[in-house]
């Protein structure tokens, strides 16, 4: 039983993915590689935000062609202890829900691939008719944030309540604002060090594995408590409102 009341959420590309889907997906269909370096290296620094992006990278795209995108996806591996993870959170009757930066259509193929029932919050792509032009929608964004499509933060805060203890797993550029909001966070990669570098207390993984193995410790030693810090930031955005 979930007698600590945890609430996991994780990122998807890279994190529940090897790869960036949506990277991958554009290899092969954005042949004007150094419009597209230039976009990414512009949201990297901040010069734009994810969704001045997204729409950029559609407009690069060329000669859609709906199965090759399919192959593409369905191409892609999960981390190997994925599905482990995913049956220890059903044994535990832990919630799980992935919250990304991608695209709805990619994540759904994939979670059905592996039969996996996951709820996910994500963008959404809107194909044209003739399948050969997309568009993409922000279903979760924040009307006051620029920097984000899906609001990881909001959807977070929004889902956990004042009692439950919210964490948060992830590997990248989009990971970075929701980490300051959750209890306890597990991270790799460039959020690993963004975590170091702001001082906010993460665990570092390697494959999911090493999550099972430290909630496993967490849940049989102690209570999970909320990191304060956390709180307090969740606290002064509800002030706000």
């Amino acid at each position: 039983m979930n007698d600590s009341k945890i609430k996991i959420y994780t990122d998807f590309d890279g994190t529940v993915t090897l790869t960036d889907v949506w990277m991958e997906i554009g290899k092969y269909f954005i042949k004007n590689k150094q419009k597209w370096d230039k976009i990414i290296k512009q949201f990297e620094s901040q010069e734009i935000g994810a969704r001045e992006c997204f729409t950029r990278e559609c407009e690069l795209l060329e000669d859609l062609d709906i199965e090759k995108i399919n192959e593409i996806i369905d191409n892609q591996e999960l981390d190997p202890k994925f599905i482990e993870f995913y049956e220890f959170c059903l044994k535990n009757n832990i919630p799980l829900a992935i919250l990304s930066e991608g695209m709805d259509y990619y994540i759904d193929r994939l979670l059905k691939k592996y039969n996996l029932e996951i709820e996910f919050y994500s963008n959404r792509i809107k194909f044209s008719e003739d399948k050969k032009r997309l568009e993409i929608e922000f279903p979760y964004s924040d009307s006051d944030c620029l920097n984000c499509g899906t609001s990881k933060r909001n959807i977070l805060m929004n889902k956990t309540a004042d009692e439950e203890i919210s964490v948060f797993i992830g590997d990248g550029f989009s990971d970075s604002c929701v980490v300051n909001y959750a209890d306890i966070v597990f991270a790799k990669k460039s959020l690993a060090s963004y975590c170091w570098k702001n001082n906010i207390t993460y665990f570092e993984f390697t494959d999911f594995g090493d999550i099972i193995k430290k909630l496993e410790k967490i849940l049989l030693n102690k209570k999970p408590k909320h990191r304060q810090s956390a709180k307090f930031k969740r606290r002064d955005v509800f002030l706000r409102g």
